[in-house]
């Protein structure tokens, strides 16, 4: 067990006492399961756990890797829409289950216990309890997880962790230690693209008219996260001073349900930007961000999928979480304008973004739209 990793005393209390109640899951686990079975004799995985957009990227980049190393092994996951849109076409993935995960004795429940699966991997490093319980109450024998937020009783092969680091370089530690490969590969999220996907992101370039003699930033202000999020109005204040320093055009860019804020972004903007709200779906909207110049983005889904396209991102970290955690997994495209502070907590997040300038973020920005020659 790891102190390090609990936010509060209570949570380590908590933990500990799981560790206490080990050998009793242990042997209540296998009335639901039987007993766990060789690695070699794994034929159908299910994958399970955190599944928004990021947290679903994050894994891509190591899903072949599994695959390679489990060549009789087929692999499933449960990711919801809209994230399972990244995973369509993905030849490391036997089927998307395209649900949450289920509550005990529902229907998504009783259509995953119809699989028979030989092993779960509960791939979750901090909140990993209800994928844990839900594949044992599943009846899978096998099941892989961390133990260093206690639960060890639930989990068959665990999994050393190396805290802290960035999230996608957890999953690829899991596969690394599953499979006896060595975890050195590229954490840049995968996605498999389609010709689909590729005319799609042609055909929105071409309808909002975007000129090829000006570079493109696009521009993501939205997020599901309820705290932690870059203020509107420095957005605003950073599209101002873009607009008067270089030459460049400017896409807002967000979810359908993001319409009216977009809009109400453009009213106060005092030069014309274009607006992209929601009118491709995911897959297509990594080529369409591939024909940009630069990405802006809140640290939320958008910044996932730019570092999918490989375009260079500027983004502002979430104070929330870690800083090695939350922080830069892409070194060679990926921007990170917070500073060194990490888990600030709600009430203090109003200073805390005193700390980032506009005009720094302007700076990067402009430096990644017209980088000097050589």
């Amino acid at each position: 067990m790891i102190p390090e990793c609990f936010r509060s005393p209570r949570q380590l209390i908590c933990a500990q006492a799981t560790e206490l109640l080990a050998p009793v899951m242990q042997v209540t686990s296998r009335v639901f399961t039987g007993p766990a079975t060789q690695i070699t004799e794994w034929r159908k995985g299910l994958l399970i756990g955190a599944n928004h957009i990021g947290d679903i990227l994050y894994r891509t980049s190591s899903l072949m890797q599994l695959a390679k190393g489990f060549p009789d092994c087929t692999w499933d996951i449960l990711a919801p829409e809209p994230a399972a849109q990244v995973l369509e076409g993905n030849p490391a993935i036997r089927k998307i289950h395209r649900m949450e995960i289920p509550y005990y004795g529902s229907e998504d429940f009783m259509t995953l216990k119809q699989e028979q699966y030989d092993v779960a991997i509960c791939y979750d490093t901090g909140m990993y309890t209800r994928p844990l319980l839900i594949a044992t109450l599943l009846g899978i024998p096998n099941r892989v997880g961390y133990v260093h937020k206690g639960w060890s009783g639930l989990v068959t092969h665990p999994i050393r962790i190396s805290y802290p680091q960035p999230f996608p370089a957890y999953f690829r530690d899991l596969v690394a230690q599953l499979t006896r490969q060595e975890a050195s590969w590229d954490l840049r999220p995968k996605v498999t693209l389609s010709e689909q996907d590729h005319k799609k992101a042609e055909a929105l370039w071409s309808e909002l008219k975007l000129a090829d003699d000006r570079p493109v930033l696009a521009c993501f202000v939205t997020t599901r996260q309820p705290t932690g999020v870059w203020p509107l109005e420095k957005f605003r204040e950073t599209l101002e001073l873009l607009h008067g320093s270089s030459p460049h055009q400017i896409m807002l860019c967000g979810a359908p349900q993001d319409k009216e804020i977009l809009k109400s972004l453009e009213s106060l903007l005092s030069f014309p930007v274009s607006i992209n709200a929601g009118q491709l779906e995911l897959r297509p909207l990594i080529p369409f961000l591939a024909k940009c110049h630069v990405i802006l983005s809140t640290d939320s889904g958008p910044r996932h999928l730019a570092n999918a396209a490989g375009v260079p991102l500027v983004f502002v970290r979430n104070p929330w979480f870690s800083r090695s955690e939350a922080g830069v997994y892409c070194p060679e495209s990926e921007y990170d304008m917070a500073p060194d502070l990490e888990f600030v907590i709600p009430k203090n997040q109003g200073a805390y973004w005193q700390n980032i300038t506009v005009e720094a973020v302007a700076s990067k920005v402009v430096a990644l739209l017209h980088p000097k020659q050589p």
